[in-house]
């Protein structure tokens, strides 16, 4: 799916167990006119810790790839 006006890429977070643990994904908002849900959220990469993830955000920021 193309996006229409994709807003920046970002982390999204999600807490694992009882723990405190957090794993994270890239992904960024595949049409800014259309509300925050999961059908509007174009997704990089895999869930993974904070730096992996971050690394990955960087690279898509620069016109790279995963």
């Amino acid at each position: 799916m193309t996006c229409k006006n994709p807003g920046e890429w970002r982390l999204f977070g999600q807490p694992i167990g009882t723990n405190g643990e957090w794993l994270y994904i890239v992904g960024r908002q595949r049409d800014m006119g259309q509300p925050l849900h999961s059908g509007n959220i174009e997704y990089r990469g895999e869930y993974t810790n904070e730096t992996e993830a971050e690394e990955l955000r960087q690279r898509l920021i620069k016109g790279g790839t995963e």
